[in-house]
């Protein structure tokens, strides 16, 4: 019963309190996530594995790899917010009925959010990037330089709230994503320091197990890259023939690993998106009590 309690969504918690919550939650219940999303998992390792193996043999093609790598890592954490929901609903995170089993509603709610995250993205690149051409007609270049870092990090500062929007409207049926930006952007913007404790001590933490995962990859992608380099210049090629199995096999492997360190992002946020919503609730209760 205690474990249930500390592991209730709607509870003020302390940004500590948030990310151990999340991640207890996520390793208490690995052998339920895994048993519904292995299989997902797979598929994200394999693209993964193409994508980083082309990256080495083909890195032209860097941009067409990173937006189908973006798109999969999209439909992978439909599968996160699936038991997240289970437990925002029931309290608990259950085996799912088969291994097979996908979440549709979820799904489309999430690619939805994730291509409205995109575009409001694009949207602020396009105009601080004309504002950063209009400023280097008129500045020195490292003036012109600054004025752009500093509306980069004005332009992260107002996002952050998003985190808590996003994944307040996966979350909320009956919601629009927009109608809930307008609504509850307001409460993310308050709650500003909260969140970017938050997200700033999860990433940290996801960056490590990436970078400690990463590590074959990184050498691998080195080498290619100095190969490549060499072939600019006229050498011949000094990779050997078995590095393209070779880099697929280990591309699979870590992808496989790190689809489910990506997941584990999302169980922190769950938590910051019901402290947020239990100190609103808990504001309001005394609002009201106090007419």
């Amino acid at each position: 019963m205690e474990k249930d309690k500390d592991d209730i969504l709607l509870k003020d918690r302390s940004s500590r309190g948030c990310i151990s919550a999340g991640y207890r939650l996520y390793m208490s219940n690995f052998k339920r996530i895994f048993h519904s999303s292995w299989l997902a998992a797979i598929a994200f390792a394999v693209v993964t594995s193409i994508g980083g193996t082309m990256m080495i043999l083909r890195p032209q093609l860097a941009l067409v790899i990173l937006t189908v790598t973006s798109i999969i890592e999209a439909l992978f954490i439909t599968y996160g917010f699936t038991v997240l929901k289970q437990h925002q609903q029931a309290g608990t995170i259950g085996c799912p009925p088969h291994w097979y089993s996908f979440d549709t509603q979820i799904f489309v709610r999430t690619l939805k959010a994730w291509l409205c995250m995109i575009a409001i993205v694009f949207v602020v690149g396009v105009v601080i990037g004309f504002a950063s051409v209009l400023v280097g007609k008129f500045l020195s270049t490292y003036t012109a330089l600054g004025t752009t870092l500093l509306m980069v990090l004005v332009a992260t500062v107002f996002a952050l709230p998003l985190f808590y929007t996003y994944i307040r409207y996966i979350l909320t049926d009956g919601t629009g994503f927009w109608r809930t930006i307008a609504s509850h952007y307001g409460t993310g913007l308050r709650r500003w320091g909260f969140i970017f404790l938050v997200i700033f001590m999860t990433t940290l933490i996801g960056w490590v197990c990436y970078i400690i995962t990463s590590l074959p990859a990184i050498i691998l992608s080195m080498a290619g890259n100095e190969a490549n380099m060499g072939l600019l210049a006229g050498d011949p090629n000094g990779l050997p023939s078995y590095i393209g199995w070779m880099s697929a096999i280990v591309f699979l492997l870590i992808g496989f690993i790190q689809a489910y360190v990506l997941l584990s992002f999302l169980f922190p946020l769950y938590y910051m998106y019901g402290a947020i919503e239990a100190h609103e609730q808990e504001k309001n209760k005394f609002n009201k009590s106090s007419l």
